[in-house]
């Protein structure tokens, strides 16, 4: 579990008022070729059915279609959509109005009247601009054309085009159709031969963009242009006039199909948004990569999208706050760290009181500016980096007695300090339910019980502050808590050994109802949502359900896409590195591959270089993994389970060596110990097996029974397939140990039986050499009690498996567990 810092923003970015200086624009709307088609769209719902006010005609001959209420509400919020949204390109449009529950009428006249406005030229383009010209001068008899009141915000948003569209001199208007043209072609890859020149357009269209300012930029831009020579602007006009009316003949070219569309990736002319939709899509980007980063535009595109924004609207600093949370998402350092100053510097006040000293606004920006960096480089793991800007955020605070921001401080202090963060934790959690910060005390009591699992703490305790911070999570509506106390529950299980627990904690917090307030088909996922999906895939894979597992792990990478930042959570999944372990005998390089990503020994170190002591105990490479346990156990931060599993592994590489079971003995006490001490119930289990396997190649037969008698139970009721079949085999060891006298015979026979039970668990999870020893082992009883053609048999079965899967000189003895 750790701190979020992305719903931590939610909190911090509160900036007062805009950049003062003389360099802010004023906001217009300019008439693109995407506001053309909005104004199609608009009115091709108006002309397929009567207005609300109006009645139904009474002429039975007369059949208009039917609109039902779901399209009529789908119509109006996909209107919205497109009024309050920017500029998009004619296949992204069109994706958007086919996914919505439109009348497919609607849609076949608006795609109809797209193709009719190609062809007409401009006098299509100019008797449409005269209909919104009519509806904004309507009566009270509403003869206008247009579904909607001329006081309303679409109304409102025509009457503006119309304006801006009035102001246009005929040049403009004949580039504006051109510009039209190539916008229309760009999605329907149509007669591209007719395109202007290309230069000419972006010069045209970057003296279109400044049209709309105001009068005094209009009178300038006049008495530029009349410093040229008339005859030439006259000629350019003509010529863009000629070009317009050799249109080819509307019986040449069909409607284009919705097949004949290309992609939406075409590049397309740079759009122009207003301040208030620039204002509207960072709002809504930044919500959704809080909310669900999947559902979020790709990297590559939204910084595209960004770049145009600050290139229109210089002075947009919240621009450059989603290009630093979009950075992130692909761990860009240094692009994060550019745009995180760039937008500190944006909101920084030019002026200060008449004392010259900062204002407080000024100190607020500068301090959460420092909390910020501190946060950033402790998402790149930069410790010491982090420390020191958080120092400078805490003076900052300190002086100015933000006692909010000095607990954002304090939470990040005790994520960031390497000791003391029970006490830290503990200090910010009591704190903030005094100040009656919600977020920040479930926070910390969440992030306190995950620092007290590493210790010895009860389990009695570690549920009730999780309960505890559930119900403030309830409270509060704090979605993203909400999925964190559920994901901090099934990690605890899993930590106990507890699988079913694990299971039911991942699939109750999956089946939380978490859906967008705006949204409704996007759901909260992070970071709580991808190690839960794990949790199910591996309690599947450890049941051998490797295709169900497959398949749920093919549906999730589909709404955590590779490049969503919690996306490398699938390629760490435990599942691929048990079958690389289990398959290593035979497929060395295979594991190893695995093992050896930079990627996840950057996140995953500890756990990256025990699975590598994993594989180097299976290829037998015995001196090179000692000295990597080594390293790993003179590690003091490696405490409870990590710290057992690391025991386990040192003490069957003793047994794979030369120096017999007795050194083994005091390493899995101590493990035993270690297990018992933090509650691990299933390593607890998993440890006496071990130790009964030892006991066993010692003589210490009654000891043995013990140590099987305490783990067997707990591996049969939640342990993996593989376990089991161990759990089992060095049962059967112990049996195989006890028979003596008469009855040794009948119990070597039923031992020899179990065996094909233990087989067949071993094949199922592809663990070959254990197998092998199985059959070795059935040949061995059979041989002792005299069953000459059973026995035959099994070495018949032995080398028949011998060639498939050949045995390798490195694998473990048979005296492994």
């Amino acid at each position: 579990m750790y701190i979020d810092m992305d719903t931590h923003f939610e909190r911090m970015n509160r900036w007062g008022q805009p950049t003062q200086g003389s360099g802010v624009r004023r906001n217009h709307t300019s008439v693109t070729p995407h506001k053309i088609s909005v104004i199609l769209f608009i009115e091709k719902y108006a002309k397929l059915k009567p207005k609300y006010w109006e009645s139904q005609p009474s002429d039975s001959n007369t059949s208009l279609p039917t609109v039902s209420t779901r399209e009529r509400k789908a119509t109006c919020l996909m209107t919205v959509r497109l009024v309050q949204g920017g500029d998009v390109s004619l296949g992204e449009l069109l994706q958007m109005i086919e996914s919505s529950q439109l009348q497919q009428q609607h849609i076949s006249n608006f795609m109809t009247a797209l193709h009719q406005m190609y062809l007409s030229g401009i006098d299509q383009l100019l008797n449409l601009f005269d209909a919104v010209e009519r509806f904004s001068n309507q009566d009270q008899k509403r003869s206008e054309s247009f579904p909607c009141l001329w006081t309303s915000v679409v109304g409102l948003y025509m009457r503006r085009l119309n304006l801006s569209f009035r102001k246009l001199s005929f040049c403009q208007v004949t580039s504006l159709y051109q510009r039209f043209r190539l916008y229309y072609e760009e999605c329907y890859n149509t007669h591209p031969g007719q395109l202007p020149d290309t230069a000419q357009m972006v010069c045209e269209e970057s003296s279109l963009a400044e049209d709309g300012e105001s009068d005094a930029q209009m009178e300038d831009m006049m008495e530029d242009t009349a410093t040229h020579d008339p005859t030439s602007d006259l000629t350019m006009c003509s010529s863009e006039v000629m070009a317009i009316n050799d249109l080819p003949p509307k019986n040449i070219l069909a409607i284009p199909n919705l097949q004949q569309r290309g992609g939406i990736g075409a590049r397309a002319v740079m759009s122009h948004s207003s301040r208030q939709q620039a204002e509207l899509f960072l709002s809504q980007q930044t919500t959704l990569l809080q909310f669900n980063e999947a559902a979020a535009i790709s990297p590559a595109e939204l910084q595209e999208k960004i770049r145009q924004m600050v290139q229109q609207n210089p002075d947009l600093a919240e621009a450059h706050y989603l290009s630093y949370l979009n950075c992130l998402r692909v761990k860009e350092f240094s692009g994060a760290v550019h745009s995180l100053l760039r937008t500190y510097d944006g909101h920084l006040p030019t002026q200060s009181n008449s004392n010259n000293t900062p204002t407080e606004e000024h100190s607020k920006s500068i301090r959460y500016a420092a909390l910020n960096l501190a946060a950033l480089h402790a998402q790149f793991g930069h410790r010491k980096a982090g420390l020191t800007a958080l120092q400078e955020a805490i003076r900052l605070a300190q002086e100015s007695s933000d006692a909010v921001c000095l607990q954002h401080c304090l939470a990040w202090l005790y994520t960031l300090s390497p000791a003391h963060k029970i006490l830290l934790s503990s200090r910010s959690l009591a704190k903030s339910c005094e100040l009656s910060l919600s977020y920040l005390s479930s926070l910390g009591r969440l992030n306190h019980v995950t620092q007290l699992a590493q210790t010895q703490a009860q389990p009695a305790q570690l549920l009730e502050s999780v309960t505890r911070a559930e119900a403030i999570n309830c409270q509060h509506s704090l979605v993203a808590l909400q999925h964190g106390a559920w994901a901090l529950r099934a990690a605890l299980w899993a930590t106990w050994g507890d699988s079913t627990m694990t299971s039911l904690a991942s699939q109750l917090l999956l089946h939380l109802n978490t859906h967008h307030p705006t949204h409704q088909n996007i759901y909260y996922a992070s970071q709580p949502t991808a190690s839960a999906i794990c949790n199910i895939a591996t309690a599947l894979a450890n049941l051998i359900y490797y295709q169900v597992d497959e398949e749920l792990l093919l549906q999730a990478s589909l709404s955590i896409p590779p490049y969503v930042r919690h996306g490398h959570i699938w390629h760490f999944h435990t599942r691929y590195f048990k079958r690389a372990i289990l398959d290593c005998y035979g497929r060395p390089l295979a594991a190893k591959t695995i093992i050896n990503d930079n990627v996840f020994i950057h996140l995953y170190q500890d756990r990256m270089l025990y699975k590598l002591c994993e594989v180097l105990l299976g290829r037998g490479e015995l001196t090179k993994m000692w000295k990597e346990l080594g390293e790993l156990r003179n590690d003091s931060e490696i405490v409870g389970e990590l710290r057992v599993r690391l025991l386990l592994l040192e003490s069957q590489c003793v047994v794979a060596g030369s120096n017999g079971a007795a050194v083994a003995l005091p390493i899995l006490v101590e493990a035993l110990t270690t297990a018992q001490q933090h509650h691990l119930t299933y390593l607890h289990a998993l440890t006496h097996l071990n130790l009964a396997n030892v006991q066993l190649q010692l003589g210490l037969v009654a000891e043995a029974r013990c140590s099987v008698g305490a783990g067997f139970g707990t591996i049969l009721a939640g342990g993996s397939v593989y376990d089991q079949a161990r759990a089992r085999l060095v049962r059967i060891k112990l049996q195989v140990t006890q028979a003596k006298g008469k009855e040794r015979t009948g119990e070597l026979l039923k031992c020899a039986q179990a065996l094909e039970q233990v087989a067949k668990l071993f094949m199922k999870v592809q663990a070959y050499h254990k197998v092998r020893e199985t059959h070795y082992l059935k040949a061995r009883l059979y041989h002792e009690v005299g069953y000459i053609e059973e026995r035959n048999k099994c070495a018949l079965e032995f080398r028949v498996f011998e060639q498939q899967h050949p045995c390798q000189s490195h694998q473990p003895s048979i005296n492994s567990f």
